[in-house]
């Protein structure tokens, strides 16, 4: 027996959700690509991931989280040792001018769980790839909401498999950072307080939204959502840079930078890990050769390069 299975075992025992041996983790993303996890997680509530880190700690198994699978590229080869996956905190709930969901609710559904409770300030997450949890951590921002101006309150697993509530402020986040990528918190379930709105109104912000996801062809082709974080030191998004290094349109294998919007590299169909990595190098290459700016990534690497 493999020590995989024998980690398999272990947390089979321990553990009454899913664990899983070989798991395909390409129809599990955003993007479509990337091969097996040794082991995949799949824990119901907060108790078993606090059982699942620390058991994964005593075995000495590295691991990784799996939300939405968005904002993530997984090597063709995959990731060896465990990805915990937050598929299974699905709790969503509302109460009085509160919204509290799992970190692994998709980000649209709890836009649309506030606009049928009448709760106005999360429109800003219709159609926003991936799970509510990845968007807290990474802060995410988009058509003028933000992640920080809702998010009170959130529970959290650290490293050891410690559990802890934290009330949270604005001033404690910044752009594409939060006080749990800082401490290396995995969020397991958050609290967004909105304020009461017309849900009509509330609707039609989502539906504008939606259009304009649409018009930027951002749901044409799977993809991460934006490749790089923006610098506004120099004065214009990531996107602009690269349309105006002429990058638009260009390919490797079945990977391309998008016509529409040029902080997306798509995959056309069939493409793979190395693929799309190729692209992302070349156009950070391309860039600060012209600019002399480097491009930070936003996506994350997973797995074996």
């Amino acid at each position: 027996m493999t020590a995989i299975q024998q980690a398999q075992r272990r947390l089979q025992d321990a553990l009454p959700g899913r664990v899983e041996l070989d798991w395909p983790l390409a129809s599990h993303t955003t993007y479509g690509i990337g091969g097996p996890a040794d082991l995949a997680l799949f824990p119901a509530d907060v108790q078993q991931v606090a059982v699942a880190v620390r058991l994964l700690r005593e075995l000495g198994l590295p691991w990784v989280v799996l939300g939405g699978g968005s904002n993530v590229l997984v090597s063709d080869h995959g990731v060896r040792g465990a990805v915990l996956c937050t598929s299974g905190l699905d709790r969503l709930a509302a109460e009085g001018q509160r919204v509290t969901a799992g970190a692994g609710v998709d980000s649209h559904q709890v836009a649309r769980q506030a606009q049928r409770t009448g709760l106005t300030g999360a429109e800003f997450l219709t159609w926003l790839p991936g799970s509510i949890g990845g968007a807290c951590l990474m802060n995410a921002r988009a058509y003028g909401g933000e992640v920080s101006q809702v998010l009170r309150r959130a529970v959290t697993v650290d490293r050891r498999g410690a559990v802890a509530a934290l009330e949270l402020t604005a001033e404690q986040f910044a752009y594409k950072r939060s006080p749990f990528a800082a401490d290396g918190l995995l969020v397991v379930e958050v609290t967004l307080e909105l304020a009461p709105g017309d849900p009509g109104q509330i609707q039609q912000q989502m539906d504008r939204i939606e259009r304009l996801r649409r018009a930027n062809h951002e749901m044409a082709f799977p993809s991460c959502g934006c490749v790089f974080k923006n610098d506004y030191d120099i004065g214009i998004s990531s996107g602009r840079v690269i349309d105006q290094c002429g990058l638009k349109g260009f390919t490797v294998g079945r990977a391309r930078v998008s016509p529409y919007h040029a902080n997306f590299v798509i995959n056309t169909g069939g493409a793979t890990a190395a693929d799309v990595r190729a692209v992302i190098d070349h156009v950070q290459r391309e860039v600060t050769a012209a600019t002399g700016h480097t491009l930070e990534l936003e996506v994350q690497l997973l797995g074996e390069w």
